[in-house]
């Protein structure tokens, strides 16, 4: 097996050749100014999240996934190398992950209801205390310029995320958070944060400022 770099997913897709044979198609696009990286990203998110929406499934290599009975190898610096799982042995990430989000107000990036998540009111980075250790998606915006958004994000410990923000960043901008239902995985909170992010790209044609 490969490690995870130079192509994150190349692990998965040795695995999937493993189990299901050597064949696969390829497509590819090019669209306008592909060659400047955030706006590429943007992109590959929403064709992810407009896939999650459509299809109600995920990719099998995006987020760090792999199938299952098969062990992710790490970065070359790392020096492991994956491959099938032995009797007793886990992969947290094979678990399934989440479904896509139900688009409700898709076109509000600052809504309250936003994507169908229950984000709560916004607030001053510099009103970020006693915030919830639960994982969550965040975003954070300039309320004299809400669109686009400055940055969305997901943690598994909103509180320590967004305290590291408040630290940073410039105290005029908000923020507001969502907490993530079976965000227990990281894989999980990243198909979450794609749809923002796609969804975002789609009603806006930006990416968020300091996205990627």
């Amino acid at each position: 097996m490969p490690y995870t770099d130079p192509h994150v997913a190349a692990p998965s897709l040795w695995a999937v050749r493993q189990e299901y044979g050597p064949d696969f198609q390829v497509s590819v696009i090019e669209p306008d100014d592909v060659d400047q990286r955030q706006r590429r990203l943007s992109i590959e998110e929403a064709v992810i999240a407009v896939y999650r929406r459509e299809s109600g499934e995920n990719t099998t290599a995006n987020f760090g996934r792999i199938i299952e009975g098969y062990k992710r190898s790490s970065r070359r610096s790392g020096g492991f190398t994956g491959g099938e799982l032995s009797e007793g042995e886990t992969e947290p990430n094979s678990v399934s992950g989440v479904g896509p989000l139900p688009w409700t107000d898709a076109d509000e990036p600052t809504s309250r209801s936003w994507m169908g998540l229950n984000w709560t009111a916004p607030e001053p980075l510099t009103n970020a205390y006693g915030l919830p250790t639960d994982p969550g998606v965040y975003r954070i915006w300039d309320p004299e310029e809400p669109e686009p958004l400055e940055y969305i994000g997901q943690s598994g410990n909103l509180k320590s995320r967004l305290y590291r923000y408040r630290r940073n960043r410039d105290e005029a901008l908000v923020f507001s958070y969502a907490l993530v239902d079976d965000g227990d995985e990281k894989h999980k909170r990243e198909q979450v944060e794609t749809d923002l992010i796609g969804a975002h790209w789609l009603a806006t044609e930006e990416s968020p400022q300091d996205q990627f």
